[in-house]
């Protein structure tokens, strides 16, 4: 099959390159437009903790979406006069600039609340909501950053859309920083590979391809699905690694044909062949570890897998199609414009030393090998995750100033509380029965270990019994049932011998329109620790855990709630992505290599290269002692979604120096039968190919490290690390020493007799 598709790729060679072109020029008008179809966030819509926001916000009549602005001044008094009229001013011209969707404002001088006041008392917040989706609201954040930026207070747009928006700018300008300097110091390194500049631009030229191509395509989904901005550096990054990966490894099989005397087409016929074989393969793996993303429920993490399978099989593709047709009308003009000349042959001396030391004494090299990997794999036993955050952002990023602001001078927890509803069938009014079940449930909140306070008509200062909520029932019966219907005496009401006062009466009306509705009772809890705390999820575990009563249906909905529920997603389906990875992985090299030792011992090595990724993690990313180096700000844990995409990329990537190494050992078996003779010309034959590839795959993750975003920072360090110790530890050393123990038992194979 694939020496047809030599032949069809060489016969064919323009109209091949002429249909790549023309897909590369969609794709090149279709890619800046990603910023329009593109969220940041990992929330499943269909989770627990969001369908019940959705139904608070049906019921209370509250927008789906909301942002904060904090206004700020160094002299000012947030609660004095002239910081008010300031921000009553810039909110004015927010209203006036006619930003869609924006429902109601909710300020201090409107609520009078002082949680939105600042501790040291510069601070306020303003609370927008809208009723509009995140993507919607997310582009109109420029014009609201616009709309107050005449302001005379420093202002803070801060919040969800508001964090996706700047992911969004950071994320592009990332990308073209890694153009920038990535791909030149890997054009530089192929120069060095190939000695020729027309070599070494096929690889990064094919690499570019594939990637554009792909946010052209990515582009079209995001129009359709749901598609996060992280797919687009997902897809990148993957992609510049396995596609400039697979251009090599073609160039550099189609060179060592053309050297040894072979045509032009016999040339292209053999390395697709022999090195697209490969390339399949390979393609194969990575895609079935990407494939993997696609398993959890999160529309965020199952764009990761989608952008990773499109620029895996663009990159394939433009491998078995573009690289032989192109190279089929270069011919041996593919040493072109030489600029170095090379003197080390395929069999070189080192990699033969080398080769022959491992055989010589494998127990040594496995003992080494084994107790390095323990020591780097021994810090991802401490690993802690948490969700995704502004914190991600650069420090420059407007809405993670405003997050540090909220953190730090603000009761962060008050303002991000979990909403618990309680809802019921019937006619939905409150009778005194209701309102005492109502009373009781909400004392069952208070005491729940890691509540704060709890906020609700049912739950105030005064109302420690039964009997107190009986002596108020007699004035509030028509406030509970029919707020807007019920009048406040100017004098008050007293009860009990005390004068309740018309403006606290106001703030208790004000209270329970946001509380109660037709059928539904919102209690506003706040946790003692902050939102996105393993503390604050457990608590979302207690509260769903009590109980209402049987007339009533519990509803818990926030920031700590929808961390709770992804989660909850990524313990219950990781193990199931864990076991497709490695089984079906185990089926593509039982198939490519027709043997079943070799197959589990690549699984194992794979295996043992990713725990050493996720050491190197936790130690540069979870401590401060590499923040000034790599510009991030450790939270002292990992993104959760890292580790999971990790696996599922590295589980790929690792297993293309599988496949090369592993073939030309197949090949000289097959040949020979003689397992010493095949482990070294294994190594020796692609020790310098897989180290070249896998320098080009440092070269291009590792440029990941200067992109502004933490969590892009963690993928592409994770990567970069983890391809060093598996060439140096896995592929090149541990490998090699334990098939050699192993000698013909590794190509075992179940024959019929």
């Amino acid at each position: 099959m694939f020496q047809a598709i030599g032949r069809f790729s060489y016969r064919f060679r323009w109209l091949l390159i002429g249909v790549w072109i023309a897909l590369f020029g969609v794709s090149v008008v279709a890619a800046p437009l990603l910023a329009d179809v593109l969220t940041g966030t990992f929330a499943n819509p269909d989770s627990p903790a969001e369908r019940s926001g959705d139904l608070i916000q049906e019921k209370f009549n509250q927008g789906p979406t909301t942002l904060l602005i904090v206004f700020r001044s160094p002299d000012l008094e947030a609660q004095g006069s002239e910081f008010q009229a300031a921000q009553a001013a810039a909110l004015e011209q927010l209203r006036a600039a006619g930003i869609p969707h924006l429902q109601d404002v909710q300020t201090f001088q409107s609520t009078g609340s002082t949680q939105l006041i600042s501790q040291d008392g510069r601070s306020s917040v303003a609370v927008l909501n809208f009723d509009a989706s995140k993507q919607m609201v997310q582009a109109e954040i420029q014009a609201i950053r616009v709309a107050l930026s005449e302001s005379s207070l420093e202002t803070y747009v801060t919040g969800e859309a508001a964090a996706d928006a700047d992911l969004t700018t950071s994320s592009f300008r990332d990308l073209q920083r890694v153009e920038l300097y990535g791909l030149p110091v890997a054009l530089v390194a192929l120069v060095f590979m190939f000695g020729s500049l027309v070599s070494a631009a096929l690889p990064v030229v094919t690499g570019g391809l594939a990637v554009t191509v792909t946010l052209g395509s990515m582009y079209l989904l995001g129009r359709a699905t749901s598609m996060s901005i992280f797919a687009m550096n997902t897809a990148t990054l993957l992609g510049l690694a396995v596609a400039i990966d697979y251009a090599l490894f073609m160039v550099w099989r189609f060179r060592e044909e053309l050297h040894r005397g072979a045509s032009v087409a016999e040339a292209v016929e053999v390395t697709v062949a022999r090195a697209g074989r490969s390339v399949f393969f390979s393609g194969i793996a990575v895609m079935v570890g990407v494939v993997g993303l696609m398993f959890f429920p999160s529309p965020g993490l199952r764009s990761l897998g989608i952008g990773g399978l499109l620029v895996v099989f663009f990159s394939v593709a433009a491998s078995l199609t573009f690289m032989p047709a192109l190279m089929g009308v270069l011919g041996r003009r593919v040493n072109a414009v030489p600029v170095i000349r090379l003197h080390a042959a395929h069999e070189g001396r080192l990699a033969q030393r080398w080769a022959r030391l491992l055989l010589r004494r494998p127990w040594a090299s496995i003992l080494a090998g084994i107790a390095v990997a323990a020591l780097l794999i021994a810090p991802a036993f401490t690993m802690k995750t948490q969700m995704t955050d502004a914190n991600t952002l650069p420090a420059g990023a407007e809405s993670r100033q405003g997050l540090v602001i909220l953190d730090q001078e603000f009761d962060r927890e008050a303002l991000s509380p979990l909403s618990v509803m309680v809802t019921w069938e019937g006619d939905g009014s409150v009778d005194m029965g209701r309102a005492a079940g109502l009373f009781m449930y909400g004392q069952q909140l208070t005491v729940l270990p890691g509540v704060e306070s709890v906020l609700s008509p049912f739950t105030l200062s005064g109302l420690s019994d039964p009997a107190a909520l009986a002596g108020l029932w007699p004035q509030f019966q028509q406030l509970f049932n029919d707020p807007d219907g019920f009048a406040i005496p100017a004098e008050g009401i007293s009860v009990a011998g005390q004068i309740i006062t018309a403006d606290q009466l106001q703030q208790f009306k004000q209270l329970v329109k946001a509380s109660i509705a037709k059928g539904g009772v919102l209690f506003r809890v706040v946790s003692e620790t902050p939102p996105s705390s393993p503390e604050s999820r457990e608590l979302v575990e207690r509260i769903l855990a009590t109980d209402p009563g049987s007339d009533y249906q519990l509803h818990v909905a926030g920031e700590s709630a929808s961390s709770a529920d992804f989660f909850n997603e990524l313990s219950t389906w990781f193990p199931w992505v864990f076991v497709w990875v490695v089984l079906v992985s185990l089926g593509v090299f039982i198939i490519l290599l027709r043997s079943l030792v070799l197959p589990v011992l690549a699984v194992i090595v794979n295996l043992f290269t990713i725990a050493m990724s996720y050491g190197c993690l936790v130690l540069i990313f979870q401590g401060d002692t590499f923040e000034s180096l790599l510009r991030f700000t450790s939270s002292g844990a990992i993104d959760a979604v890292i580790p999971i995409v990790l696996l599922c990329i590295l589980f790929g990537i690792t297993m293309d120096y599988a496949v090369f190494m592993l073939t030309r050992m197949h090949e000289r078996w097959d040949r020979t039968h003689d397992n010493r003779l095949s482990v070294v010309t294994g190594v020796v034959r692609t020790g310098r190919v897989i180290a070249s590839a896998a320098l080009l795959v440092v070269i291009v993750t590792g440029a990941f490290a200067f992109t502004s975003i933490a969590q892009t920072k963690m993928l592409g360090l994770g990567i970069a690390f983890a391809i060093i110790v598996d060439i140096i530890l896995v592929r090149l050393t541990l490998l090699p020493a334990i098939m050699s123990y192993l000698g013909a038992s590794n190509w075992w194979w179940p024959r019929r007799h």
